[in-house]
């Protein structure tokens, strides 16, 4: 059963309610609840969200939003910098979407880092209304979200529910850069290859060799974002070596890794 965490003593209390966390490489939040929809951002480093359905892996160009009392788990990778957003259900209706990848833009961002903000409650008295960093930034929050949620794409990687590809799954996020073959995660579970191949097509609608492809592209995708380099990202992810690595990259996205980075910063 996973862990139940409830911010706000009632649902109607405050429509936005902001969590700062600073987490250490490695530090991985147990699978849990909540009453309210959570609002992932990291400023810094890399977080992996799972859910039983799927794999969300975030930078800090993207949010998560994830729906009420959805079950979820989340994972370090690097120093991570979180600034939550814990918000009322009946104040972003998101109904049949178990999660959504936003992208942040400048706008966005700066809503999100104002409600951490004490400068904007200076001088200002206590009233019933809320801080002035609620009256001044929940509604354009709120407004914003809603907008980017209207046309976010689906960019999980879907996760099976059999619990023996679980297993294999699991592992491989852990450990992206393994190259055993199915026969030999076959043998680790105590299945057939056969079987676990029919499995894996039933359940994600790819082969192990594509759905494996399409968690190191991911990794690979939210490594260059952050800024490491492409010797660094082709040893953890299992690539003979930095050209193999930069082939399959262009072979898929239609651009360079180098040339990836670039747009993500803004240059060339």
């Amino acid at each position: 059963m996973p862990k139940l965490q409830t911010f706000g003593a009632l649902p109607g209390e405050r429509k936005v309610i902001a969590q700062s966390i600073d987490y250490d490489d490695g530090t991985h939040e147990i699978s849990h609840v909540h009453h309210r929809l959570q609002l992932v951002y990291a400023t810094t480093g890399i977080v992996r969200t799972m859910t039983p359905l799927g794999l969300w892996t975030l930078t800090p160009d993207h949010a998560l939003l994830i729906g009420s009392q959805i079950e979820h788990e989340l994972h370090m990778v690097g120093k991570v910098s979180m600034r939550t957003l814990y918000i009322d259900p009946a104040a972003l209706p998101v109904n049949g979407v178990e999660c959504r990848l936003l992208p942040v833009d400048a706008l966005l961002r700066a809503s999100i880092l104002g409600m951490f903000d004490p400068a904007l409650d200076e001088g200002e008295e206590e009233s019933g209304a809320g801080t002035t960093r609620e009256t001044l930034l929940v509604p354009l929050i709120l407004r914003l979200l809603k907008l980017a949620c209207a046309h976010a794409p689906d960019k999980r990687l879907p996760l099976p529910a059999h619990p023996r590809l679980r297993r294999i799954c699991e592992r491989l996020i852990a450990q992206p850069a393994s190259n055993d073959t199915l026969d030999d995660w076959a043998d680790e579970v105590g299945a057939s290859a056969r079987t676990v191949a029919r499995l894996f097509r039933q359940e994600t609608g790819m082969t192990f060799g594509q759905w494996r492809e399409q968690l190191r592209l991911a990794e690979a995708m939210s490594k260059l974002e952050v800024g490491h380099s492409l010797v660094r990202i082709a040893q953890e992810l299992g690539y003979a070596d930095v050209r193999t690595f930069s082939a399959m990259f262009r072979r898929t996205f239609g651009c360079t890794p180098q040339q990836f980075q670039k747009r993500g910063t803004g240059e060339g």
